[in-house]
């Protein structure tokens, strides 16, 4: 039976003071390398022997797997389809930065909506790239599939593979460099049987 691990990144210093991270390319802080050594102990009693790891290649998904990946003496697979969502303006902003710029479209992003305004990465797009490198990989890889990425391109890609609805808020974030499991019995769909584990 297939598995797919899908690990958040640790914390970052723009995790912490709140700034859209999106595609801008920042690195872990100590408490970040901290939690990916946490989240290799925990994923070390989870996963099986000859597991693949895939990561996307912003510096701070990329240090994550490196650091879980290193208990196993493994290599790290980047993949630029594993990338965060695309914020465009939005990216290095705080809550408040973007709800002075745009009241309105931070309005909807509050209340689970999509914003609407240029250089922002759509659900639809992010779930399709997501879900098209992680099959990818399922099939070249006989057993575990390990994905390191970000916040929203995970959410994206659990309810993309789970076929639910990506508007609102159904299936919940991933914390800092917590992970989730997926499994595909033999001729079944994809179902979630752990969800941010380490949070």
């Amino acid at each position: 039976m297939t598995q797919i691990y899908i690990v958040r990144h640790g914390q970052t210093d723009w995790n912490v003071a709140g700034r859209l991270q999106g595609s801008s390319n920042t690195s872990l802080n100590d408490t970040g390398r901290e939690q990916a050594r946490n989240a290799a102990s925990t994923l070390g009693a989870a996963v099986r022997e000859g597991v693949v790891v895939v990561s996307s290649p912003l510096d701070r998904t990329r240090e994550t797997a490196d650091i879980i990946s290193a208990q196993w003496g493994c290599e790290v697979h980047t993949d630029q389809r594993l990338v965060e969502r695309d914020y465009g303006p939005w990216e290095g902003l705080t809550a408040d930065e973007r709800e002075k710029l745009d009241p309105l479209q931070h309005k909807e992003w509050r209340a689970g909506r999509e914003p609407e305004y240029e250089g922002y990465e759509n659900h639809a797009s992010v779930g399709a790239r997501m879900v098209e490198g992680i099959l990818d990989w399922v099939s070249r890889v006989p057993d575990d599939l390990l994905i390191v990425t970000h916040g929203s391109s995970a959410r994206m890609a659990i309810l993309h593979l789970l076929e639910l609805e990506v508007a609102g808020r159904r299936v919940g974030n991933l914390e800092n460099a917590a992970w989730s499991r997926l499994v595909q019995p033999e001729g079944g769909g994809w179902s979630l049987d752990r969800h941010n584990i380490g949070a």
